[in-house]
């Protein structure tokens, strides 16, 4: 292994070359083998609860806001890299199921949130309040689902060493199995 900037780059077993797939990593970028990255994540903790402003919108372990997809075992579904592309660009990394919606009712109740569960019939929203709602979607005026997420990207906002630490610690939330 060499050490490059802030990333550790796992050698290519591809014709020895000692690049990763696609090119070199630069500096702030995770390895994309699924190895944990290098970043330290103490300081990436500190950053998703002060700097990042993470949990205002995220929850882990129970704690933090539920307008967000919970982060609580984020490291045991997704790989590093994986993680490092939502934080850099949220909206192309977001899920399907993540994607913001509006529902307006018939009687012009407006309901936003995100979706839990969708069938043919019903969808279940969890609100920015924490509030679960199941609509019958033959019964709204409206539905429309966002595909822009509403996470800023954080490519910007922290230096390459702090997003390596904050890529750091959410992959190291894994949850407990149930």
């Amino acid at each position: 292994m060499r050490v490059i900037g802030w990333t550790v780059l796992a050698l290519s077993a591809v014709a020895g070359t000692g690049q990763l797939p696609g090119g070199p990593a630069s500096p702030g970028q995770v390895a994309a083998t699924g190895e944990a990255p290098s970043g330290n994540a103490a300081r990436g903790q500190a950053a998703f609860e002060g700097k990042g402003g993470c949990g205002q919108c995220h929850r882990v372990n129970g704690r933090g806001s539920r307008k967000a997809p919970d982060l609580t075992d984020i490291g045991r579904t997704r790989t590093a890299a994986a993680i490092q592309r939502s934080l850099v660009d949220p909206t192309g990394s977001m899920q399907p199921i993540n994607r913001p919606v509006r529902a307006v009712k018939a009687d012009g109740t407006v309901i936003t949130g995100r979706r839990l569960n969708e069938d043919t019939y019903t969808v279940q929203l969890l609100t920015g309040e924490g509030r679960l709602v199941s609509l019958v979607k033959s019964e709204l005026t409206q539905w429309s689902v966002d595909t822009t997420s509403p996470m800023p990207s954080y490519k910007d906002t922290l230096k390459p060493d702090e997003l390596v630490d904050l890529v750091a610690y959410l992959a190291s939330l894994k949850g407990t199995r149930p």
